[in-house]
């Protein structure tokens, strides 16, 4: 009787796996091909100039300042900085609140008011607090009994930053009535919640390793350059815009009134001109 020899079954599963194993590496190794590549073509750009970096920082720059109107989502930000330290007015809440919340919305008035509360006890903020009620708060409250025929939008947005022991707070509200030009108008306050004091833009600056000369002389460039901008759509088009002197004194750094330490330590030095004239024209100088 000859012997009976078993032929070594082919494992399909196994080869399956085997395959798709090699699919991967294949793909992965194109991806990291593709991507040295891609970096390499990067810094051969950079190194020819045909990649601008100062462009890159321009745009960059650009959008930071185009975005500005999104940042207003009614919170805070404290970047986990521990505030159990702070005396607070009420300890069940943050630092910033928002502590009146005024809305109407009908056929001829939108008004959507979230007015901020800063939650710390002391003397300076408290009187902050007020002006904020009176100035905010009770304008949309008089506001929702007017019975005015013109259509009216009305609203009050804000945001908050705690970092290196820093509350800052900016608020933002627009006006529009009729056929009236629209008026926005923005307050700021910057606060040490450790020191309990008001911090000076002098101060944020010198966190960021700037000197006030040369944050006023970026300022004045900035500001010239809007300047001979809107100039040249006023003799192309006609336009009425707003006029701007950038010669002026209160371009100085040291005479700025509005300020934000911002997301990632970034500097926001505001010039809302709506908080003197009815427009809606804000400029905003950047610091990184």
């Amino acid at each position: 009787m000859r012997p009976v020899i078993q032929k070594n079954k082919i494992n399909i599963k196994l080869i399956i796996v085997y395959i798709i194993i090699l699919i991967i590496c294949i793909v992965g190794i194109a991806f990291a091909l593709s991507k040295t590549k891609y970096f390499e073509e990067e810094n051969v750009g950079r190194a020819l100039g045909i990649i601008d970096e100062d462009s890159e920082k321009e745009d960059k720059y650009n959008e930071l300042k185009n975005d500005f109107d999104t940042i207003f989502t009614n919170q805070i930000e404290s970047s986990g900085q521990d505030t159990s330290n702070v005396k607070k007015i009420d300890s069940r809440y943050d630092l910033v609140v928002t502590a009146f919340n005024v809305t109407e919305n009908r056929d001829n008035c939108m008004i959507d008011a979230k007015i901020p509360y800063i939650n710390i006890a002391n003397t300076a903020i408290r009187n902050f607090n007020k002006k904020v009620n009176l100035a905010y708060k009770q304008r949309a409250e008089a506001l929702k009994k007017q019975t005015s025929s013109m259509n009216i939008i009305y609203t009050v947005q804000y945001k908050a930053y705690l970092q290196n022991n820093i509350l800052s707070l900016v608020i933002r509200s627009e006006y529009k009535e009729g056929s009236k030009s629209q008026k926005i108008i923005i307050e700021t306050v910057n606060y040490n919640v450790v020191e309990q004091r008001t911090v000076k833009i002098d101060e944020i600056l010198s966190l960021k390793n700037i000197k006030n000369s040369e944050a006023t002389n970026k300022i004045r460039r900035e500001i010239k350059a809007i300047q001979e901008q809107n100039q040249a759509l006023i003799d192309k088009e006609g336009y009425s815009i707003y006029q701007r002197d950038y010669s002026s004194n209160k371009y100085d750094i040291s005479n700025c009134k509005y300020y934000l330490y911002g997301k990632n330590g970034m500097l926001y030095v505001i010039y809302p001109y709506g908080n003197e004239d009815s427009t809606s024209e804000t400029d905003i100088v950047i610091f990184e």
